[in-house]
């Protein structure tokens, strides 16, 4: 930035000196170098003296005076004066307690509060897939249930024993389960063995289950 300022000031004072500089039209060609040097005295002058004035016009600030300490008068000191002793207060003998019988009857007669039993927190419900496997419609062919519930999917593994039934067996327990996966809030149901293979899923057009021809797997 300094070296910047330095150059544009050196152009500066080259185009004063060639006359190129801008200049009012009633000053003379020939003295067009003088134009802004004579500028910049009178500026300068005009504010050295306006600067003489302002400090001739202000006013003498006035010399404070500290104000002389009067001296304080200093009591004598006199002896600290210590206090008396005072006799210590003799102690007075403990009053007897006389029990009241009554009282003391009354009280022990009273039973003491019972305390308010706690009652058991109820236990967690039960998982609706844990459930699903003890219906009376699996009979044993259901091993396992896992749902998805971002994809509204159910899969169930089943039994070797599944692939064994009759095809008319295997559609019709198809479709009791696939109405247990709509009841449980799954739309999609998928039958799979105990090696993930696909068995059955239902049917993207239309409903029901399609049944896939596997052989029983042990």
């Amino acid at each position: 930035m300094v070296a910047d300022t330095g150059l544009r000031l050196r152009e500066s004072v080259r185009r004063n000196g060639e006359g190129s500089l801008w200049r009012p039209r009633w000053w003379p060609a020939d003295l067009a170098p003088l134009f802004w040097p004579l500028l910049l005295a009178l500026a300068l002058a005009a504010l050295v003296a306006l600067g003489v004035g302002l400090a001739r016009l202000r006013p003498a600030l006035p010399v404070a005076v500290a104000p002389v300490p009067e001296p304080v008068a200093v009591a004598p000191s006199q002896p600290e004066l210590q206090p008396a002793p005072q006799p210590e207060p003799e102690p007075e003998p403990a009053a007897e307690r006389v029990a009241d019988p009554q009282v003391a009857t009354s009280q022990a007669a009273e039973p003491p509060e019972e305390t308010p039993e706690l009652e058991p927190p109820a236990p967690p419900p039960p998982d609706p897939l844990v459930l699903l496997l003890q219906r009376p419609g699996a009979d044993g062919l259901i091993r396992s249930a896992v749902g998805d519930v971002e994809a509204s999917s159910l899969s169930l593994q089943l039994a070797p024993a599944f692939p064994a039934l009759a095809p008319r067996e295997q559609q019709r327990r198809a479709t009791l389960w696939l109405g247990w996966a709509r009841d449980l809030g799954y739309d999609h149901l998928e039958l799979r063995d105990s090696r993930a293979g696909l068995l059955a899923r239902d049917a993207l057009v239309g409903d029901g289950m399609i049944l896939f021809s596997s052989e029983p797997s042990a």
